[in-house]
Parts: C-alpha cells; sequence; structure tokens
C-alpha cells in the first residue's frame, strides 16, 4: 500500500523470513558457519537457540539453501512447529519430509525402514540432514530419545544422520537434561539481539533491496527503533513496517522521531 509514496519496488519489512532479504550480520554469519560445518565434517548433532525473533529460521533457511546446491551428497528434510503428540506420527511425518513412503504397520516398521535408507544413503554416497524448528514444542521425551536413538546410526563409527535442533533459549536446559542426547550435540551456538550499529545496517539493507534511494529514517529514528524493539529483527520489521505505513498516512516525506515514538507507544510491538 505504502511502496509508491516511498519509492519502493517491494515490501521491505515483512514478519515472515525472505532469504531474499537476508542480512549477514557476524553473528548469524557464525551460526551458519558453525552449522554447515557440522553437516560437512557428519558431526552428529547441532542445537542452535535464540529469543523470538533472533533470527533463527532465517539462518536454517540459508543453511538449506547451501546444502539444496549439493543435492548429490545431501538429503535434507524440516519439520517445522513439532506439536504432534506422539512418537508414531512424529517419525511418520520425519519420513514424509524425507520423501520415504511405505505402508507401516508399527513404529519399528518405520525405524527399521529409515535405518534402511540411511544406509542405502551412505552407500551412494549421500548424507541425511534432519532439521528440527521449534524444537522446545516437542511434547514429549519419547521423542527425544528417539531422536538420539537416530543420532546413533553409524557404519564404520560415522554418523549416518546430522540432527540439528532449534528452538527458543530453552531448549538449551532441556537438552541439557537430556544427557545422552546431549552428549552427542557436537556443535551449539545461541543468537543474540543486534547492537544499535548492526540495526541501522539491517535497516538500511533491507530497504536497499527494496529499491530504496533515499534516507527514509532519520538517524535520531533508527536509535529509537533500536531502543523499542531490543535489537530483534522480527520486532524491528514490525516496527519499521508501521513506521512506514504511519509515514505514508501522515504524507512524511522521512519517518522522524516522533513517529517511532508514535508506533513503538501505540504497542504496535508485541
Amino acid at each position: 500500500m505504502y511502496e509508491s509514496h516511498w519509492n519502493l519496488k517491494s515490501l521491505p519489512f515483512q514478519i515472515t523470513p525472505d532469504t531474499g532479504y537476508y542480512f549477514p550480520t557476524g553473528m548469524h554469519e557464525e551460526a551458519i558457519k558453525r552449522i554447515l560445518y557440522a553437516v560437512h565434517s557428519t558431526k552428529g548433532s547441532f542445537l542452535l537457540t535464540g529469543d523470538v525473533g533472533a533470527g533463527k529460521t532465517i539462518v536454517v533457511g540459508q543453511v538449506m539453501n547451501s546444502l539444496f546446491q549439493d543435492k548429490d551428497k545431501y538429503e535434507v528434510a524440516l519439520i517445522n512447529h513439532p506439536t504432534l503428540v506422539d512418537c508414531d506420527s512424529f517419525i511418520a511425518e520425519m519420513l514424509h519430509q524425507f520423501g520415504i513412503k511405505g505402508d507401516f504397520a508399527t513404529k519399528m516398521d518405520m525405524i527399521r525402514v529409515f535405518h534402511e535408507w540411511l544406509i542405502s544413503g551412505y552407500t551412494r554416497g549421500k548424507h541425511a540432514v534432519l532439521i528440527i524448528d521449534e524444537a522446545h514444542l516437542i511434547k514429549t521425551m519419547d521423542i527425544f530419545e528417539e531422536l538420539r536413538l537416530f543420532s546413533d546410526f553409524q557404519v564404520n563409527n560415522q554418523p549416518l544422520l546430522t540432527l540439528g535442533l532449534v528452538g527458543q533459549s530453552e531448549l538449551r536446559k532441556i537438552i541439557q537434561r537430556i544427557r545422552p542426547l546431549n552428549a552427542r550435540i557436537a556443535v551449539q551456538y545461541h543468537l543474540f539481539q543486534l547492537n544499535e550499529k548492526e540495526t541501522r545496517k539491517y535497516i538500511e539493507h533491507r530497504l536497499e533491496i527494496a529499491g530504496c534511494e533515499t534516507k527514509i529514517f532519520s538517524d535520531g529514528a533508527m536509535t529509537e527503533i533500536y531502543k523499542y524493539a531490543g535489537g530483534l529483527p522480527r520486532e524491528i520489521n514490525k516496527l519499521c513496517d508501521m513506521c512506514l505505513f504511519e509515514g505514508y498516512i501522515a504524507q512524511q516525506r522521512q519517518v522522524d522521531v516522533a513517529t517511532v515514538q508514535k508506533v513503538g507507544n501505540e504497542e504496535f510491538i508485541v
């Protein structure tokens, strides 16, 4: 709606993750490198945590894009929001995401077929990668135990599966309580908030991709955005989007401090 007012080609601050708008902060780049190291070196398991809106999903997207470029080497599956209540449903969803089909009478049938599929991939030079986003939502410890079992599948002391657990900060505490699984986490990383300088560059980066050729946010406005959003990319997006809309309604040519304060104080950030 406001794109023409600000001379933008697209909406720069969508809440849903978009790898086309990815901003490579040092922190997010390090997370990607660590995860890819775990995969390329067949380390077994990795853990990525961070607060809501810290950029975990965009990191996962970048990792998957990288792995998809090596389709001859990797079979990749992603499970989002794993709220399935029992092991059978979870394993069935995992097989579906890997494209493994069949009629399975029992859970053991599914595990056996999965193990055979992993070995077949190994003989063909392909490594399986299972990433579970929002893993803190897993409702039963039995599922974590099954994941621990899968991480034990090996040939010649080499794991057949790289397991990636991604979730909010409390996931780290959950995993620490499951000692056998925690012992198999070879690489872990936690995403923190952006600092003020990174917040400014983040905003400028997204505006540039959207075709911005002018200074839409004043320096003071970007300082206020950092204060309200706390350096969380998702909150920055929410606030910037509503500031652009508010500026469009008021027919402003630049978003100023007062606009950010008005939007922030009306609690558009939740």
